[in-house]
């Protein structure tokens, strides 16, 4: 005998022995394989959420065993944001209602969160009385999975499309523009006027680049060029120079001499720029913006690699947004953000043969980011 689901009150008597007929008898047992062997979390629990009853799809799912969870409160499964929910719903079904099926998260032991489906009955005794709950869950996250990728796959090849038709439309303009500069360089002009003209030509193959890149889907035609990563690098901080001077951020340089690689400078600028602008985001009151260039040994691959580090002391990352830091259309700037540009970073970079690796650190001293590249030399 129980009292509340947990505890064994005393007996004050003998009860007189239960024969069950063997037909219900077999019955039961077909039913109590049939939970056990279930892939689907099958919990049972009292109205106040105490479990009563454990299956083996519930340890696969979750992580507890049964001898963990026995006489536990069910709210263990759940974080701060699923709690409320789950007693509302246990509530429910005790007075009768029933609650359906529903998506909500679990938390695992492990830590994990894990979205599920979910149906919770009301169980009921001989006089049918509600006495409790079970409650079938399902792992959905495969399936979730395939939702969001379904999703992100339909967006990309929008994007695809429209980066594709804005670049042809660019590509005309710019051509008049470039045969506009080439006649002015005919001209005579002050020393000034000389380096302005230079400038603009090197903006404008700069933006002829982003253009081809989005023209062809993120690879640029022709051949690669015998390129130096050093100057790279320093047309990406030109970019930033003034945004630097203004939020008042140090930037280190320590280049070691390395071998030029052979490759496209627009797609690789391009990568370095994005990084760049990263750090100088996560570093809104200022700080330092380290760059490193350097040769080493690739310990995952083979041969030797080019290392590009790029680190800041900002904010950091949390945990959540480092998991999902290459995913495209995943941002963290909200209005002004695609969720495009490490996802594009990723995508040059693994064209190479190469690795993008992320340490991150918030809320300690100190705190920042480091992203590192490695290339294949």
């Amino acid at each position: 005998m129980f009292n509340d689901g947990t505890a064994f009150p005393g007996v004050t008597h003998r009860m007189p022995d239960v024969t069950i007929p063997a037909a219900q008898y077999a019955s039961l047992q077909l039913l109590s394989s049939i939970v056990c062997s279930s892939d689907d979390a099958i919990v049972s629990a009292t109205l106040q959420g105490s479990v009563m009853s454990w299956n083996r799809g519930a340890e696969r799912i979750f992580g507890y065993t049964k001898e963990e969870m026995m006489g536990q409160p069910l709210m263990r499964l759940t974080g701060s944001a699923t709690e409320n929910d789950l007693r509302g719903r246990l509530a429910q079904v005790g007075s009768g209602e029933e609650s359906g099926s529903y998506e909500t998260v679990r938390c695992c032991k492990s830590g994990k969160h894990i979205p599920v489906s979910a149906t919770m009955s009301p169980l009921r005794d001989a006089a049918a009385r509600i006495i409790g709950v079970a409650e079938i869950s399902r792992d959905v996250s495969e399936r979730k999975r395939a939702e969001r990728n379904d999703r992100i796959h339909e967006r990309l090849k929008a994007m695809a499309r429209l980066a594709s038709r804005l670049a042809h439309d660019i590509n005309n303009p710019l051509t008049s523009v470039t045969n506009l500069l080439f006649l002015l360089e005919k001209e005579v002009f002050s020393p000034e006027g000389v380096q302005y003209v230079s400038l603009a030509h090197r903006e404008l193959r700069r933006v002829a680049g982003i253009s081809a890149q989005a023209l062809n889907l993120y690879h640029i035609a022709g051949d690669p060029e015998t390129i130096s990563i050093h100057d790279i690098a320093d047309d990406a901080l030109a970019e930033h120079e003034d945004r630097c001077h203004t939020m008042g951020i140090q930037v280190v340089r320590e280049y070691r001499v390395v071998p030029r690689i052979r490759g496209y400078a627009a797609e690789l600028r391009q990568v370095l720029t994005n990084l760049v602008g990263n750090a100088l985001d996560a570093m809104p009151r200022g700080g330092q913006l380290r760059i490193r260039i350097c040769e080493c040994k690739d310990w995952a691959g083979s041969g030797r690699c080019l290392r590009i580090t790029v680190g800041d002391t900002g904010r950091g990352m949390s945990a959540e947004t480092r998991l999902r830091l290459f995913e495209p259309f995943f941002t963290t700037k909200q209005a002004t953000g695609t969720g495009l540009g490490l996802w594009g970073c990723a995508h040059v970079v693994t064209r190479y043969g190469g690795r993008i690796l992320v340490r991150t650190r918030q809320n300690g001293r100190p705190s920042g980011s480091v992203f590192v590249l490695l290339l294949p030399l």
